[in-house]
């Protein structure tokens, strides 16, 4: 069995943008923002659905990425960790969520730790 490593989030003082929070809104379209890891090793993404909706996110190089239903989906209310696949550079991430009635927000934390190779 593998140890488990800690995620570590990363911390630039005054820098902005480590953390990066998608309000998908109430009507069935994706939004796009951009997290971004430049100057700085972050292999790791936190992926925070704080919401009662099934959501699916997008996480690609891509400038602004369109998320659809068939990405990653995250359940309501849940966390999940991920590899970063863009760890020196400015990642592109995007949710979508399938109902119109309320809204989400899904949070993307970059840093380093809590994957086992």
């Amino acid at each position: 069995m593998a140890a488990t490593l800690p995620f570590e989030p990363n911390i630039v003082t005054a820098v902005v943008g480590k953390t990066v929070a998608i309000a998908t809104g109430a009507t069935n379209t994706s939004v796009s923002g951009t997290v971004d890891s430049t100057g700085g090793f972050a292999p790791s993404i936190l992926v925070t659905n704080q919401g009662p909706n099934l959501a699916w996110v997008r996480m690609s190089a891509e400038t602004t990425p369109t998320a659809t239903g068939t990405d990653t989906p995250m359940l309501g209310n849940s966390v999940k960790l991920f590899g970063n696949p863009v760890p020196t550079g400015k990642l592109g991430v995007a949710v979508i969520v399938s109902v119109t009635t309320s809204a989400n927000t899904v949070f993307f934390t970059i840093g380093q730790g809590g994957l086992v190779p």
